[in-house]
């Protein structure tokens, strides 16, 4: 059975099959899709068509995934931002990507849009026309834009499908040089096929399937999730900002059985959970960003999260690869790949490269960018190193390239350093970059920490050139807040580390 091949299709398809159950926002799918088809018609009234670019600056509400559905029906692109942004990262975006609109919610706390956007130079913000106003304060101008109401938007006369599979769907933002982050910009056919093999790979489609959306949707983690519960015609629970508490009785309320998000998230939400076990979770993808895996899947088990490593970039879109729950990598990174067209393969230097119909396009405005990406042969090169496994159908995720250690000539994943740290009583948890040629660690210290009884330990049980030169102990890790979750910033401990 061929999937959906643009985000048209695969909301009609959803709609057609399960009408009457939850969508989003209180909708149903049947409500979901039509108010999708209005808005595109209040959008087209404003001259927005095919080809045309709209930045959507919004927190995780049903107002972005109607948008973004909206757009994708006009075959017009959404440029997914981050609402962590500041005036700084939006200028050189939108200075870009050249968006006709930029859709924001005045009214999130947690980012005063209309003050920031007032600080984008006029040059950065030349090609926007009018904003839209997705919240419920009144239609002022803004920075000198007329803003429109989405909610008058969404009253118009429902548009014609101009969805295309070819034509550009969205940009997620992915780290770049000094000169910003880089636009990854995925067409129709790619975001749709993708969340059609993901949603019959996790379940998304069982009846009563029910989504977390904790993590930020502007994120290829958060968007990927959220658009195979569409494709399966799962309930979308979402949460503008992530809180343990309040997910905790959100998952009991709602009968959530679907999740993703890093290791840090799902270990505050065992805290509050208090050990009290959830109804059974069809799903709960992590990524390890903080070295927690192992207490993620010791928490999993009691809670019933059903927790299992996953493997996803924005080039590739998150959830590529997901592991087998029951295998002997579950609480790796990685997996067997989503789509049976998919593939990974490695290069003589160890770095992951993959092939699949879930690949971006392009890196919008950055030829050369998108040049270096690719090998001649057709893989993507992405920046990752991995084993395969020993049957060949999956592949386990060991470091970024640019974070591996170079320890006595050889080549060490930090993760094989901090997991052993990690172990060890007194640690709560350990990053380890490499100076001097030597491995540095930092440990957050928990209950009965010893940092020369540490360190003989891994003298002990660790090869020589594995053996931490000092360890530091520091209250927090550098952070750095992206679209995907919280990430340790390593570049700043190599400097801490005088590496």
């Amino acid at each position: 059975m061929a999937h959906p091949a643009t985000l048209s299709e695969l909301l009609a398809a959803t709609a057609a099959r399960r009408p009457e159950a939850q969508a989003w926002g209180g909708l149903t799918w049947a409500d979901a899709a039509g108010r999708v088809r209005r808005l595109a018609g209040g959008l087209a009234g404003l001259g927005i068509g095919p080809g045309d670019r709209v930045a959507l600056f919004l927190p995780n509400r049903p107002d972005f995934l109607t948008l973004l559905f909206a757009l994708a029906r006009l075959g017009a692109c959404g440029i997914l931002l981050n609402t962590r942004f500041r005036s700084a990262e939006l200028s050189g975006l939108l200075a870009r990507a050249r968006p006709v609109a930029i859709a924001l919610a005045r009214d999130f706390a947690a980012a005063d849009a209309a003050a920031i956007l007032a600080e984008v130079p006029p040059g950065a913000r030349a090609s926007l026309r009018f904003a839209i106003g997705a919240d419920a304060m009144a239609a002022a101008p803004l920075g000198g834009l007329m803003v429109h109401p989405l909610a008058g938007l969404a009253g118009a006369t429902e548009a014609p499908d101009a969805a295309l599979p070819e034509a550009d769907a969205l940009t997620f933002t992915t780290s770049g040089t000094t000169a910003g982050p880089k636009l990854v910009l995925h067409r129709q056919r790619s975001i749709a096929t993708h969340a059609a093999e993901v949603a019959a790979r996790i379940g998304t489609d069982a009846a009563g399937a029910a989504l977390l959306g904790a993590v930020p949707l502007c994120g290829t983690f958060g968007l990927a999730a959220a658009v195979a519960a569409v494709a399966g015609g799962a309930a979308i629970h979402l949460m503008e900002r992530f809180d343990a508490a309040a997910a905790d009785a959100l998952i009991r309320r709602a009968c959530v059985t679907h999740m993703v998000g890093g290791d840090d998230m799902l270990l505050m939400l065992a805290d509050a959970a208090g050990g009290r076990p959830y109804a059974p979770f069809a799903f709960t993808g992590f990524a390890n960003f903080h070295g927690g895996a192992a207490r993620v899947m010791a928490a999993s088990a009691t809670l019933n999260l059903a927790a299992r490593g996953v493997y996803g970039s924005s080039e590739a879109q998150a959830l590529f690869a997901l592991q087998d729950p029951m295998g002997p990598y579950s609480a790796t990174g990685g997996g067997i790949p989503a789509s049976a067209e998919a593939a990974a393969s490695l290069s003589a230097e160890g770095e992951l490269l993959l092939r699949g119909p879930s690949l971006f396009d392009r890196y919008l405005g950055n030829e050369a960018a998108t040049a270096r990406a690719w090998t001649e042969d057709g893989w993507f090169r992405s920046g990752d190193l991995a084993t395969l496994h020993p049957d060949g159908r999956g592949f386990d995720f060991a470091t970024r390239a640019g974070d591996a250690l170079r320890l006595g000539g050889f080549l060490v994943a930090p993760e094989e350093i901090e997991g052993f740290l990690q172990a060890q009583p007194g640690v709560g948890a350990a990053q380890v970059v490499a100076a001097g040629g030597r491995a540095v660690a930092f440990v957050i210290p928990a209950e009965g920490f010893d940092p020369d009884r540490l360190l003989a330990d891994c003298a002990a049980q660790l090869a020589r050139f594995k053996v931490p030169a000092r360890i530091i102990p520091l209250e927090a890790f550098p952070f750095t807040d992206g679209p995907n979750g919280r990430k340790v910033q390593r570049a700043r401990l190599r400097e801490m580390a005088g590496g």
